[in-house]
């Protein structure tokens, strides 16, 4: 295949980055700080999915905030749905293990209960029917099981592939200790931390202000609320809920490229704010990390990102030795968290970092695209393939049954490891769109009915009215 032509991408994506100075509607000469920056964001972001699980310490001190909790998921959920997000919620409670001897919880106590064996749902009276649900019962003693509860948060809940995931924790408590006979299942805060951030869960704590508390929350992104606050009459459930939904309802996109040669891992990323512009870069309150862990638990490293503002633009990079992840037989997961003031986003990955041996290393499947068009803006995407070395978008003009028009004229952009790209398109636009992976082993295929147009979850239709 051979690239054609580069007309349908170029103009637009210059045209998004030299919009930067008249397409936000705020003065041009303004600093940009934590102040102002909701300006600069999304959020009427239609159709962005979102998955929401509330972790609720259910125990015998918890009964006002269960009473409050009732009223306070309506007002969340509608502010979410306010602002277009395609929602699902989730529920899992915890109390402790029934371990009596050491004085764990209470005989009729359990470590965690994942809610509708873990199915989300968009429904408000179905989470409000399990809030209703919830008794405050057990506990014993102060720290509870909250560390089990998260890490079967993250395994037992039917997380969507494609949401941004948050977990909101509601405890009046702390976790046990990292080497507590009561953590029965061997969790320490800094696993189930590092678990988080690689399943993407920006995580805010409503809790007690303690460290354990304080770092699942920061280090995962999210926010922490004192539940003191509540008790002592200054907030209430409900505004602090409102605050999180907030948070989550105004967002920015994380586009990220990953390139690993010679035992170079770089990494490439820019954000993407309002109108799908480049986000402003404010000094100390935007920071990027990357975590990359193999899959076999044994090696894990962290990175930080590095701003390069280059005209009206800010890209993010980082270079490292990655030789440590080399295995041909392993491969590795990479977590991006974003933090711009109080707003947080991140997305995850999964590569395989070592030699790529032609007929050994497996050929990459077929991605599973998806589209979505607002209005004139377009956004192509799909999932990492951990065996791809790259990706391919083709394009081409629409006809079905398909014929020479389409065939004469594919063009390809090479996107190196990016698994997303979006633009505004003209009205009228008619294509079709593909994306390939591959290695060292071949390409990825594209299987198609050229009467019915059809058949490949890699092939797509996109038609701007």
């Amino acid at each position: 295949m051979y690239l054609k032509n580069f007309k349908l991408f170029v103009p637009i994506i210059l045209t998004s980055t030299l919009a930067l100075s008249t397409s936000y509607n705020i003065n041009a000469e303004e600093e940009v700080s934590c102040d102002n920056i909701r300006n600069y964001l999304d959020c009427t972001s239609t159709g962005r999915q979102e998955d929401i699980i509330f972790v609720f310490d259910t125990t015998s001190s918890m009964t006002d905030e269960i009473t409050a909790m009732q009223t306070a998921v309506i007002n969340f959920s509608k502010i979410i749905a306010d602002a277009g997000i395609n929602y699902n919620l989730g529920l899992t409670e915890y109390k402790d293990f029934p371990n009596v001897e050491a004085e764990c919880g209470e005989p009729n106590d359990m470590p965690y209960n994942i809610y509708n064996e873990g199915n989300l749902t968009n429904s408000v009276n179905e989470m409000g029917s399990w809030i209703s649900s919830l008794t405050a019962s057990g506990g014993n003693n102060i720290p509870e099981s909250l560390l089990s509860a998260l890490a079967h948060t993250i395994a037992d809940q039917n997380w969507r592939s494609t949401s941004h995931r948050v977990a909101i924790i509601i405890s009046d408590s702390i976790p046990h200790p990292d080497n507590s006979p009561c953590n029965e299942e061997g969790n320490t805060i800094s696993a189930v931390i590092e678990q988080l951030r690689l399943a993407g869960v920006i995580t805010h704590v409503i809790g007690v202000n303690a460290i354990s508390m304080l770092n699942l929350a920061q280090k995962t992104g999210g926010s922490f609320f004192n539940i003191e606050d509540i008790r002592s009459g200054e907030r209430s459930l409900n505004e602090i809920l409102i605050t999180i939904a907030d948070l989550i309802s105004c967002t920015y996109r994380i586009n990220s490229k990953f390139s690993y040669q010679d035992d170079i891992l770089s990494i490439e990323t820019s954000l993407l704010g309002a109108e799908q512009i480049s986000l402003p870069h404010i000094n100390g309150k935007t920071q990027l990390s990357v975590t990359a862990c193999r899959q076999d638990g044994t090696i894990c490293n962290n990175y930080e990102l590095t701003p390069k503002i280059m005209m009206d633009e800010t890209v993010y990079k980082h270079t490292a030795d990655a030789s440590i992840f080399n295995n041909p037989a392993q491969l590795t997961d990479f977590s991006t968290l974003v933090q711009v003031c109080d707003f947080s986003v991140t997305t995850t990955a999964t590569l395989h970092i070592g030699e790529c041996v032609a007929g050994v290393t497996p050929r990459p499947n077929e991605p599973e695209l998806n589209l979505l068009v607002d209005n004139n803006y377009a956004e192509v995407s799909w999932a990492t393939d951990p065996f791809a070395r790259g990706y391919s978008l083709l394009y081409a003009p629409y006809s079905c049954p398909i014929n020479e028009i389409t065939f004469n004229n594919i063009s390809l952009i090479p996107l190196g490891l990016q698994t997303k790209i979006g633009a505004s398109l003209a009205s009228g636009t008619d294509l079709y769109i593909a994306v390939q992976a591959s290695n060292c082993s071949g390409d990825s295929s594209i299987d198609l009915d050229m009467n019915t147009c059809s058949g490949s979850s890699s092939f797509g239709e996109l038609h701007i009215p």
